[in-house]
């Protein structure tokens, strides 16, 4: 068996270090070695680490400061004390304060290697458990909404979410995709297994290959040890395949042998391995498109377009920004530790009047700095982003026009305002922003910095 997360061995004793280390890679640990209880901290401290056998008598720190100092960054790592004959004692007062168990030195081998092997165990149901936690936490986050099209969405997650049929998510990015996976995988008969996500716009053909497939030891180049893929953590539980319309045709075609079979090789290997998930994938691209233009496999669409589900922009659901605004602006107020108070309905109205190309993401994101920049709490429509509020505030200086507003001033706010219009519409390229408007583009960077505009 091969184990691929750390052990990590601590002793003063460099010749035992190197006696151990040996016998421990031969049975397929990963192992690193070190003499220094600090250095020993330091690996805890920067990468998962599951089981480490410590000394407990050592200069520097003893192994009792250590084992302390171990459960504070990492409670789940279970650790086995070494004791010398005479201090058994120091060994069991370790046990009360967590170490896993203790081992009279020089330890048996078969003992040994047997009580790291429990640790392991112990640490991957610790690990998991902690998983599961976190996925719910996320899981549930709520898919807010009182609109119709929210409505039918929830219906939908409850009706498909129990059985094991494959589902693909559709809708523009910040919609949402993400949090309606985890509440079908949090509701189906496999929310207490591995809940595998994968985006599949983040990597290269080849990293992602062995990110679903794994990988054999000496594969590639840097290949230094056997890597569990994506499918294979997936096994009982659910896979998430985010953006899938971004995969390449071979990759489609690897994917497609797996979904129909259940059953892949890792990359550099030849044996043969099969596992059992549940499918959900999720893309902002039109793949009926895609694959008329020969983008994507229209057996593999076939093949995942089982159950669908379209997000709604936000553009097509305001009515649910009010809801949206109070959650997110509690949300951020309990992290941020200030004080609640009304929102002005100035805000509001320069919320909903907006289109939000970016979704509920780019909605989230503004209240949070809205919320950052405010005083105790009290947000202003002068915190939200200028393309944003140009519209509202241009009707609000409309409202409050008097004797003592100028012509030039009026003027002033309404080039402004085409400019920026003009800006967005281009999507802030400078030299299609001045053809649109029929001037030079110094004329508009001129126009720009008289202005105040910028991008």
């Amino acid at each position: 068996m091969i184990y691929t997360e750390k052990l990590l061995l601590v002793d003063d004793d460099r010749e035992l270090l190197k006696v151990y280390k040996q016998i421990f890679e031969i049975n397929g640990f990963n192992i690193e070695a070190v003499a220094d209880p600090t250095e020993a901290l330091k690996i805890v401290n920067n990468s998962k680490v599951a089981v480490v056998i410590s000394d407990i008598i050592m200069p520097k720190m003893d192994g009792m400061l250590l084992l302390e100092k171990i459960k504070e960054a990492s409670p789940v790592t279970e650790v086995i004390m070494l004791t010398a004959e005479g201090s058994v004692g120091g060994a069991v007062e370790a046990v009360h304060k967590g170490a896993f168990t203790y081992l009279v030195k020089p330890a048996i081998i078969d003992d040994l290697l047997r009580n790291v092997k429990k640790a392991f165990e112990v640490y991957g149901v610790k690990e998991e458990n902690t998983v599961f936690k976190q996925q719910m936490i996320e899981g549930y986050a709520p898919l807010i909404g009182n609109n119709m099209k929210i409505r039918e969405i929830r219906e939908k997650i409850s009706t498909v979410a129990p059985t094991d049929i494959f589902v693909i998510i559709t809708g523009e990015s910040g919609t949402g995709k993400e949090i309606a996976a985890n509440l079908i995988h949090n509701q189906s008969k496999r929310n207490q297994k591995p809940f595998i996500k994968v985006n599949c716009a983040a990597l290269t053909e080849s990293l992602l290959e062995s990110e679903l497939f794994g990988h054999e030891k000496g594969a590639f180049t840097g290949a230094e040890k056997a890597r569990h893929g994506r499918f294979e953590l997936a096994n009982h539980g659910t896979l998430l395949l985010d953006e899938i319309g971004e995969l390449s045709m071979n990759t489609q075609g690897k994917l497609l042998r797996v979904l129909q079979e259940k059953e892949f090789e890792r990359v550099g290997g030849s044996s043969t391995i099969k596992t059992d998930f549940r499918l959900i994938t999720s893309t902002n691209k039109d793949l009926i498109a895609a694959v008329e233009k020969g983008g994507f496999r229209q057996d593999l669409f076939y093949r995942i377009n089982v159950f669908q589900l379209d997000m709604p922009p936000l553009r097509e659901r305001k009515d649910d920004i009010p809801l949206l605004l109070e959650y997110f602006y509690e949300k951020s107020l309990i992290e941020m530790k200030k004080a609640k108070h009304p929102a002005p309905g100035e805000v509001m109205e320069a919320l909903q009047d907006y289109d939000w190309p970016g979704n509920v993401r780019e909605l989230k994101n503004i209240i949070e700095r809205m919320v950052v920049l405010s005083e105790d709490g009290k947000i202003r429509i002068e915190d939200i982003p200028e393309q944003v509020r140009t519209k509202k505030l241009w009707e609000i200086s409309n409202a409050y026009q008097g004797s003592d507003t100028t012509l030039a001033d009026a003027r002033g706010g309404f080039e402004r305002e085409f400019i920026l219009r003009a800006l967005d519409k281009t999507g802030w390229n400078i030299t299609k922003a001045a053809n649109e408007l029929g001037i030079a583009r110094k004329n508009l960077y001129r126009k720009m910095k008289e202005y105040k505009i910028q991008s």
